[in-house]
């Protein structure tokens, strides 16, 4: 992996560097956050929270504002409790004190990659815009994960009610953030939005009395598990699971194009192939899109051609 270390004392810098470069890894050093800001993008970031200036954790929260974010480890001689919250809050993967064995530095390191499902994880302002923002971000990380438009219409849906009670609820008007997670874990797609507003008492909210027709009640109708924890001057965090399906062209048996966002070449050769064989449209499930993308295809570029002369173009 490509990891960035930003560390202000030589030595330690060093021994780091050396640890990880025995293992594999691609490694530069940074002193200072101005020096790592001008440098390409790791993939794993390992940062001092303790350096003058800007921080390890100021270098994160650009990384944040500016898009994509390498997971993180930090470390610190003596790590303050608003130190670590803030880590936590910005997504940190660990937060090691020094002195450490370098051989918890190889496992922080290598442990944040290991096993993970595809994630995507983002902070936005709770205002409108990024409202609809966060909306597409989630659909389009949903859509590069596979996961069919239904699920995907489900989900923004469903995550929009929850961004919707944090603008109206947790915060002041124009003041405040969420997060917003995603993760796709087996055949289920995850979403966990997280504010740290005002809350509430989470024993006086039962999810079999969300009957209401209320935001939260249409939340729970479009997703097969919700988790709602908050406190009471320690935000929300709303967590949605969804049966996701997974986009499978390879599957030669499957003729459920419902949930098909496109067709790759092969499958649009295998289903022209069975229309003109077969001449039955009954054999497969479209929806209105997908319908159009076949006829298309069925017609070619003269309306008068037959399926086969428009397959062999």
């Amino acid at each position: 992996m490509r990891v960035l270390i930003v560390e202000d004392e030589l030595t330690v810098a060093g021994a780091m560097a050396s640890a990880l470069e025995a293992r594999g890894h691609e490694v530069v050093v940074a002193r200072s956050v101005q020096l790592a800001l001008g440098m390409p993008r790791p993939e794993v970031l390992v940062a001092d929270a303790d350096l003058s200036g800007l921080s390890g954790l100021d270098l994160l929260e650009q990384y944040r504002r500016s898009g994509s974010v390498p997971r993180t480890v930090f470390v610190s001689a003596a790590p303050r409790p608003e130190d670590c919250q803030r880590a936590l809050r910005l997504g940190a993967a660990e937060f090691l004190t020094k002195p450490f064995r370098l051989d918890e530095l190889v496992r922080a390191v290598e442990d944040s990659r290991a096993g993970l499902e595809p994630a995507f994880e983002e902070i936005y302002p709770a205002t409108r815009e990024a409202l609809d923002e966060a909306l597409r971000d989630l659909a389009a990380f949903a859509l590069r994960c596979g996961v069919g438009p239904s699920c995907r219409a489900r989900a923004c849906t469903a995550t929009g009610e929850v961004i919707l009670n944090v603008l109206v609820h947790a915060f002041a008007p124009g003041v405040g953030l969420f997060r917003l997670r995603a993760s796709v874990e087996g055949r289920d797609l995850v979403v966990e939005v997280h504010d740290a507003g005002r809350g509430f008492d989470g024993s006086l909210i039962a999810i079999e009395a969300m009957a209401d027709g209320g935001g939260l009640s249409r939340v729970a109708a479009l997703v097969e598990d919700l988790d709602l924890q908050s406190h009471v001057g320690h935000g929300t965090t709303c967590t949605l699971r969804l049966g996701a399906y997974r986009v499978d062209f390879e599957d030669s048996d499957h003729v459920d194009l419902s949930e098909h966002d496109f067709l790759t070449p092969d499958t649009a050769r295998e289903v022209l192939e069975t229309l003109a064989q077969a001449g039955d449209e009954g054999l497969f499930q479209l929806s209105p899109a997908m319908a159009v993308v076949i006829g298309r295809l069925l017609a070619g570029p003269d309306t008068s051609r037959l399926a086969a002369q428009a397959l062999r173009s």
